[in-house]
């Protein structure tokens, strides 16, 4: 009938237009995240060759900081420093010449965020997160190795363009 009884002759009048266009914004959404996921994966791998550079630069350098750290360490020496601090003095001057760690962790958080990039349900915060680790451990390399300030500038702008995007992600 007219009142209910049944479908309404509203519902059915509704229900192509209003099928067709929940069909249609669904694929917008998933090529829309297929083309996001394409592009952060792009940048992922700038990323990653941008760590390949800062390990090389890193190493390039090693001879130069040790140079200095031999040079610090002498003049703590003549200072008459008791020998074990000036053990723990060594022990903080290479701290801060090494990257590796850094490095090491930067590349962990790409990985972790590129297997994120594949996964199901909502991954947004997690990206997010890891975004903002990687940019902690791109901050450090670019303090304790002023020769890949370029890199490290690159890399920053690259995680700031992905935090963009992330922001867009459930």
């Amino acid at each position: 009938g007219a009142n209910g009884g049944g479908g309404s002759w509203e519902a059915e009048m509704l229900e192509g237009p209003l099928g067709g266009a929940l069909d249609q914004l669904v694929r917008m959404r998933r090529d829309e995240g297929e083309n996001t996921g394409r592009e952060l994966r792009r940048r992922l791998a700038r990323v990653e060759v941008a760590g390949r550079q800062l390990k090389a630069l890193s190493s390039q350098g090693v001879q130069r900081r040790m140079d200095r750290l031999r040079s610090r360490l002498a003049e703590l020496y003549e200072s008459g420093l008791e020998p074990q601090r000036l053990h723990q003095e060594a022990a903080l001057l290479a701290d801060r010449v090494d990257v590796r760690e850094e490095l090491e962790r930067l590349d962990s958080h790409r990985a972790q965020f590129e297997t994120l990039l594949d996964a199901e349900g909502p991954v947004g915060r997690r990206l997010d997160f890891l975004l903002q680790e990687m940019n902690r451990e791109i901050t450090t390399v670019g303090s304790k190795l002023p020769e890949a300030t370029e890199v490290v500038v690159e890399v920053k702008a690259e995680l700031e363009r992905m935090r963009e995007q992330v922001q867009n992600v459930e």
